[in-house]
């Protein structure tokens, strides 16, 4: 049984063990101590100011760069691309400004942009009643194109039918055929277009936004849907490129069809992409990677996540 004496020489081992503390940090440590998180604040502060310093540099180098990019862009660009046509296709969410400033850069470049086609969210189907009135709609336009029917295991079989419409290697004239697929299309507000007459291009360009959704798993599958699109666009003529903005490792809670288009082997084969078109460097990189492409090169190219380099090869003068 424990005693009070047991007790009372914890209460009195408590109180000598606090005396000790107040006497050692009153006394032969206090100036250790002191000096110590004196040193350490001191420390931090100066680390904060460099580091200040450092982002406040990279941020002037930065706008100098871009500056520098967008001033420049004419010289960087003009007669590039001259006497290529070039199908606009923009997907949801695409921001309207990264649109113009690629389409006047192309322009800037000596190509004609002959179309501008928005997919609408619905592109995308949700549930199996949208699907299925997608593939049979797929089925009589496929027909009525000429081209095969699609495979049973084809989950995409309207996006050969638009890049039928929109591109070709020769720009052969768009048929009547092609311009009644677009205006079905567009009657079933799965497209818009914002041309007066329909011409076919050589090359597309397209620009997509980030892919938002509350389930992961249906962002992701948007996005690979995008990116078939996108694949169909290259392979119907001589060559696209998809342009984003991604980030350096992605944006939390949106999925991205350039990282979607990068993460499939067959399709990184195949298409260029972009990932800072925001950016003036972005805006030169589409330029330069469509130039590629003709070239049949291939490659991606910005900030983000598997790059092969941060812009295209500078086309020769």
């Amino acid at each position: 049984m424990i005693d009070f004496r047991y007790h009372l020489v914890s209460i009195v081992s408590i109180f000598m063990a606090l005396a000790v503390g107040i006497v050692l940090g009153a006394g032969p440590l206090k100036g250790s101590i002191g000096d110590t998180l004196t040193q350490e604040v001191t420390q931090l502060r100066e680390d904060r100011a460099a580091l200040r310093t450092e982002l406040d540099a990279a941020r002037k180098g930065s706008t100098a760069r871009d500056d520098f990019a967008r001033d420049a862009a004419t010289r960087l660009v003009g007669g590039t691309l001259t006497g290529t046509t070039v199908a606009v296709v923009v997907l949801p969410r695409a921001d309207a400004d990264h649109v113009s400033e690629v389409e006047e850069l192309l322009a800037t470049a000596g190509a004609q942009v002959v179309s501008r086609t928005t997919i609408e969210e619905s592109w995308v189907p949700q549930g199996a009643d949208a699907t299925t009135k997608q593939s049979t709609l797929a089925t009589d336009l496929r027909r009525s194109l000429g081209l095969p029917p699609a495979a049973e295991s084809d989950s995409t079989p309207l996006d050969e039918v638009l890049a039928d419409v929109l591109v070709d290697t020769g720009a052969a004239e768009a048929s009547d055929a092609a311009k009644a697929a677009l205006d079905s299309l567009a009657g079933e507000q799965l497209i818009d277009v914002e041309t007066a007459d329909l011409a076919r291009a050589t090359t597309a360009v397209v620009i997509g936004g980030p892919v938002q959704g509350d389930v992961v798993a249906d962002r992701d599958r948007a996005a690979t849907r995008l990116a078939s699109l996108s694949l169909a666009l290259d392979a119907g003529g001589r060559g696209a490129v998809l342009a984003s903005d991604v980030g350096v490792s992605g944006f939390e809670g949106v999925s991205s069809v350039v990282r979607a288009a990068r993460g499939d082997a067959g399709t990184s084969r195949a298409l260029s992409t972009v990932d800072d078109v925001s950016l003036p460097l972005g805006q030169v990189s589409v330029v330069y990677a469509l130039v590629q492409q003709l070239g049949g090169g291939v490659g991606q190219y910005g900030l983000g996540d598997g790059v092969s380099a941060g812009y295209p090869p500078i086309p020769a003068p």
